[in-house]
């Protein structure tokens, strides 16, 4: 396994996948503090080492793609990831594992292994190492590098029933329907990075798609997972599948699985497929995304 540094952090392992480089890090996580599309710049925003405001855990940003457990709840979500991570290689890919954490005693594992080409498939597992049950559902969140655009298909059907509904679009108590950084297509949902927004915005909403993107200086990096009938299971945060958080700092691309019951020493797990596209136009709307990045998504 080769290793890189991507800004501040040292000893981080570097996977390939054609045109795709990620680097995942070692001395804490486990997290992917890097991923490279083409040759460009870093998609994932990197955060400086310091802990976050208003939580006493020790947990800090950092940036890059990390795995939590939802619902969000604090101090429960906020459990530091500061220590060393364990790196396997199997034959399932790379394992990076961590101790159960002290806060929770969720012990949190992620296997990468190589996809298609430029493709990365992340298999993010939660055990429940502690003495009681525990309801959770795994949530792997990427915070991406400013000025680029969130993209959430709304997965509209004109031939079905119009008379029932078919679409519920979730907010956090400090967002706005009209924030300026909303746009709203026929198809498809946007949501803005912008550096000078004064204050977030997050949204969430259950997309049968199975996929969000972002897009960004030429590049969109998309997320694929597996998503399950609502009648069947029972999503978190009003039944989201996908969310996304803007701040002036980051914008965020997040998936959930639904809710799972864990008695102790069970586990369960979240996959992502990680799709890089270079090559493509300045995205503005919905029509540039049919055209330019839709044909070319592997859901």
């Amino acid at each position: 396994m080769n290793t890189c540094k991507v800004g501040e952090y040292d000893n981080c392992v570097e996977l390939v996948s054609g045109d795709f480089r990620i680097a995942v890090t070692q001395d804490f996580g486990p997290r992917v503090i890097g991923g490279f599309i083409g040759g460009g710049k870093n998609i994932f925003v990197v955060m400086p080492n310091k802990p976050m405001k208003n939580i006493d855990t020790g947990f800090k940003l950092r940036g890059g793609h990390r795995l939590w457990h939802s619902p969000e709840a604090a101090p429960r979500s906020y459990a530091p990831d500061n220590v060393p991570v364990k790196v396997t290689s199997t034959d399932e890919g790379i394992v990076f594992d961590c101790e159960p954490e002290a806060l929770t005693g969720i012990k949190k594992t992620i296997t990468i292994s190589q996809g298609d080409e430029n493709c990365f498939v992340l298999n993010h597992k939660l055990t429940n190492c502690g003495l009681w049950d525990v309801t959770l559902a795994p949530w792997a969140l990427s915070m991406m590098a400013p000025g680029g655009m969130a993209v959430i298909p709304q997965g509209r059907d004109t031939t079905r029933n119009p008379y029932a509904m078919d679409r519920a679009l979730t907010l956090w108590p400090y967002s706005k329907f009209n924030d300026y950084r909303l746009q709203y297509e026929d198809d498809y949902i946007f949501l803005k990075q912008d550096t000078k927004a004064k204050s977030p915005i997050k949204i969430g909403f259950y997309a049968s798609d199975g996929w969000i993107a972002y897009v960004l200086n030429g590049t969109a990096f998309v997320k694929i997972i597996e998503f399950y009938d609502q009648n069947e299971v029972n999503y978190p945060d009003n039944g989201c599948n996908l969310e996304s958080y803007s701040c002036k700092e980051f914008c965020e691309i997040e998936t959930l699985a639904p809710l799972f019951q864990l008695a102790p020493q069970e586990s369960c797990e979240h996959v992502e497929i990680w799709q890089a596209i270079n090559g493509i136009p300045d995205i503005k709307t919905g029509a540039d995304f049919d055209k330019y990045v839709l044909p070319k998504i592997k859901a």
